[in-house]
């Protein structure tokens, strides 16, 4: 492994585990494969503030949206009936 790769090692958590991200950029799929969540559940970002463009506190992602992740990001993979829409 080279140097610089051990130095960037990015850890996000994933319905409260930590995993290690393969690669700093991953798609919503990718992060729930890493997650070995169901592939049909819901990829959610789970954010510090508001933002207000998304309405709420967390922002779902989507199977080909690409993320930028960064340690200590944090996602759950949830089922879409638990949110009765």
């Amino acid at each position: 492994m080279a140097k610089e790769e051990k130095e960037h090692k990015i850890t996000i958590l994933i319905n409260q585990r930590p995993y290690e991200a393969p690669k700093p950029a991953m798609t919503g799929l990718e992060i729930k494969e890493l997650g070995g969540g169901p592939m049909d559940y819901w990829l959610i970002l789970v954010v510090k503030s508001a933002d207000p463009a998304a309405g709420g506190d967390d922002k779902q992602i989507q199977d080909a949206e690409v993320v930028e992740l960064k340690s200590g990001m944090r996602f759950r993979i949830v089922n879409p009936a638990t949110f009765g829409g």
